[in-house]
């Protein structure tokens, strides 16, 4: 797909002037509108620069992921590629495929596509225009793959897509909890235009990566090619009275993975315990009405990456949530 950058510059993107903290990322609405009500996106990947071991699991960054950087003809974008789980030995194929594979080599990739402005540049991001080759894993980048589903000819979606443990000794991801990262969207603000060719979203930086909630559907989940996708009010597990979100939410789920098998055996009324990673929702961006720039809340939506145990709950405390902000490329532990 060759996606045309000259028909992504607003002739009014001069007058949308983001504070420094945030980035302007323009996208081509054919690519809104291919990918919008999909749970995922297939790619071919050149990989550029990656991690050559996962994360450990703890908290925060220490997600056990491991990350890839590069760039696809089918994104035309900075972006990163991140597989879930990646200590597991379900995953070891996966990974010793990445470390094998030398830099500016085509593996294919298939996973839930992601936006968000977790690790956005201060420069604006137009799908299109030349990407450079990445200097390490975790450039600014707005979009990834994530979680990955298929690596080469490794299909790793059920068995990537389950709780995050640590694979030496067992314990689990401590995620953040639903008060603290829904707190936190909830409040999120951007500057959306839309014309007939281009997609602009303008946003300040977030993290707030993997959360713990749970989920009760609001209406019948809809299926798609390639998952599904359900509105469902969002509670703090220490809280099942109280809805954390003004509204529902659309969470999403990747067809074939243990969270869709478990979302179509639930009964009426039932709910869901689970991990889950935050998306721009294109389908509201792009229900904005055409022509001037409109200010409202960041739509979001869900990735339902894993379904946790009913009796247990691993969330960070808030004090850790709080102190473990998501850090774009700065000083620290590279990722």
């Amino acid at each position: 797909m060759k996606i045309l950058a000259a028909a992504l510059h607003f002739s009014a993107l001069a007058a949308i002037v983001p504070v420094l903290s945030a980035q302007t990322l323009n996208l081509s609405s054919s690519f809104v509108n291919q990918v919008k009500n999909r749970a995922t996106l297939s790619i071919q990947f050149e990989l550029d620069a990656h991690l050559t071991k996962p994360h450990p699991v703890e908290r925060s960054g220490d997600d056990g992921d491991v990350h890839m950087a590069g760039r696809a003809p089918e994104v035309q974008l900075p972006m990163v590629v991140e597989i879930m789980n990646a200590g597991e030995k379900d995953q070891s194929a996966s990974v010793k495929l990445m470390n094998g594979t030398p830099a500016g080599q085509t593996i294919a990739v298939t996973g839930a596509w992601r936006i968000w402005f977790e690790h956005p540049s201060q420069d604006e991001q137009t799908q299109g225009d030349s990407v450079e080759v990445p200097a390490n894993s975790n450039p600014n980048h707005v979009f990834e793959i994530h979680p990955v589903t298929a690596f080469g000819g490794n299909d790793i979606g059920d068995s990537s897509l389950v709780p995050i443990e640590d694979p030496k000794n067992g314990h689990l991801y401590a995620a953040y909890s639903a008060g603290v990262a829904f707190g936190r969207y909830e409040k999120l603000e951007a500057t959306v235009e839309v014309s007939d060719t281009a997609v602009s979203i303008t946003s300040k930086q977030v993290g707030y990566n993997y959360t713990e909630f749970e989920l009760e559907p609001a209406g019948k989940a809809q299926q798609t090619p390639d998952g599904f996708f359900v509105l469902a009010n969002v509670y703090d597990t220490s809280d099942d009275e109280t809805p954390v979100t003004a509204a529902p939410r659309r969470m999403v789920f990747v067809a074939k993975t243990e969270p869709a098998k478990e979302l179509l055996s639930l009964p009426p009324g039932g709910r869901m315990h689970v991990l889950g990673i935050p998306r721009v929702n294109l389908a509201e961006v792009a229900a904005v009405q055409p022509g001037k720039a409109v200010d409202l809340p960041l739509p979001y939506e869900m990735i339902v990456v894993a379904v946790l145990p009913d009796e247990e709950s691993n969330v960070a405390s808030t004090h850790a949530a709080s102190s473990h902000p998501a850090k774009p490329n700065g000083p620290g532990r590279k990722r």
